[in-house]
């Protein structure tokens, strides 16, 4: 049986939880966080460190008797929870990239980065991923331990059967625009009958990372009816007017047949969607190629991790950090867990220049190192997922219903605005 993953998945809150649970944490920045003389407490998740690096970590710090706690997907709601009770504060916790943008508005409950004596090691993290972890003001209350920068993945014997080419700068300069590689699949399509695109949330979501702006500007500003949104709708529409997607959930079991039998040979996805492949269809080993995605990288997923404010012994605290994260450790939990690496250090370890069988022997490293050194810098608003969820539900209604594109439009604008009035 093929195991299917949930990490490409969005985590979509309510915007009353999040309003309600800031409201209860705007004065929680003290309590127990890991005293000087007691045990360094980390929280994680599965698969958010490699077990080898944190079994290292503990014996590198034997005096801070260090703590593993592996959190479920609750990470959040846990954090919350002991934020607000001011008891049992971690000494050192993982948050996660969808989880930052919430957090930046208790940047109190946390500490500054930048004050533990860290100038030296910033410039080996990518600018756009340190952005998501500091406040207006320049505090910095995260670092990042994992990037997810995207890149297309193809199946090489399905392209080269379409008379396509299957060479990786080939195939880029192919489908360099979204419109390149809409003809491009046109091609695919009418020699082979496979389908570009899985979904029309998979289009508008990859539109929407590729730009400098979300659903909210930084000045509080709703732009859900700007030209960044409206160019992602229309990007997710043509492709189904243009017959390219298949119409499937991204991970679905539909979707691990569709990649097995060559009627989904192309992809778009983070680094980490390499595992996804890899557990889903082993048979395809050999098969598939990764370049660049059409109209520019965007990124999804990457976590960080934090020091609370209630920690007692700060400087030890930072000491660890910066072990976790230092180039070899990257290197070793990309190779164990898949996370990609967010310092470029590692990315110059032997473990992430090898040539990988299941790519035809490309050291498909170098495409995602490409795409983080062109990442847009965007600021994501913590209600961004509430606002964009309208447009994803009616691009469904589109794709399975048969749902006017223009009604559709007007009903996901209106919907939005509303999950927008309701914040304020």
């Amino acid at each position: 049986m093929m195991t299917l993953t949930s990490r490409h998945r969005r985590a979509i809150g309510t915007v009353a939880v999040a309003v309600a649970a800031a409201a209860s944490l705007s004065a929680c920045s003290s309590g127990s966080g890991g005293s000087s003389d007691g045990p360094v407490t980390l929280w994680t998740w599965s698969g958010g460190l490699g077990e080898s690096v944190l079994d290292s970590a503990k014996s590198q710090f034997p005096d801070d008797k260090i703590e593993v706690t592996t959190i479920g997907d609750d990470v959040k709601q846990k954090l919350v929870t002991v934020f607000t009770g001011r008891s049992g504060i971690p000494t050192i916790t993982g948050v996660k990239g969808e989880d930052m943008p919430y957090f930046l508005q208790q940047a109190d409950l946390f500490t500054d980065l930048k004050t533990l004596g860290i100038d030296d090691k910033l410039s080996d993290f990518p600018d756009w991923k340190l952005a998501e972890a500091t406040t207006p003001d320049g505090k910095l209350i995260g670092l990042p331990t994992d990037i997810g920068p995207t890149a297309l993945y193809y199946r090489t014997d399905v392209l080269a059967a379409a008379g396509l080419p299957t060479d990786p700068a080939a195939v880029a300069a192919a489908t360099k625009t979204w419109d390149d590689y809409f003809a491009f699949g046109e091609k695919l399509k009418a020699a082979t009958g496979a389908y570009l695109e899985v979904s029309l949330e998979d289009v508008f979501t990859k539109v929407m990372g590729q730009g400098e702006t979300k659903m909210v500007s930084k000045d509080g500003e709703f732009l859900g009816d700007s030209a960044q949104v409206k160019k992602a709708w229309d990007t997710a529409i043509e492709a189904n007017q243009r017959g390219l997607v298949a119409g499937i959930q991204d991970g679905s079991p539909d979707w691990a047949a569709a990649v097995n039998n060559g009627t989904l040979p192309t992809l778009l996805g983070a680094a980490w969607y390499q595992g996804d492949l890899k557990s889903n269809a082993p048979d395809t080993s050999g098969k598939w190629n990764v370049t660049a995605m059409p109209g520019g990288p965007a990124n999804i997923g990457g976590s960080f991790l934090t020091i609370p404010a209630a920690t007692g012994n700060k400087d030890e605290a930072i000491k660890i950090v910066n072990y976790l994260l230092d180039a070899g450790n990257q290197a070793t939990t990309y190779t164990e867990v898949g996370n990609f690496p967010s310092s470029t250090a590692a990315l110059s370890e032997p473990a992430l220049q090898q040539p990988d069988a299941f790519f035809g022997g490309q050291v498909t490293t170098d495409v995602f190192k490409t795409a983080s050194e062109n990442m847009p810098i965007s600021y994501t608003s913590p209600i961004d997922n509430e606002l964009q969820a309208p447009f994803i539900t009616e691009l469904a209604n589109v794709q399975s219903q048969g749902k006017d594109p223009q009604q559709a439009w007007n009903d996901a604008l209106a919907a939005a605005q509303q999950v927008w009035e309701r914040s304020k």
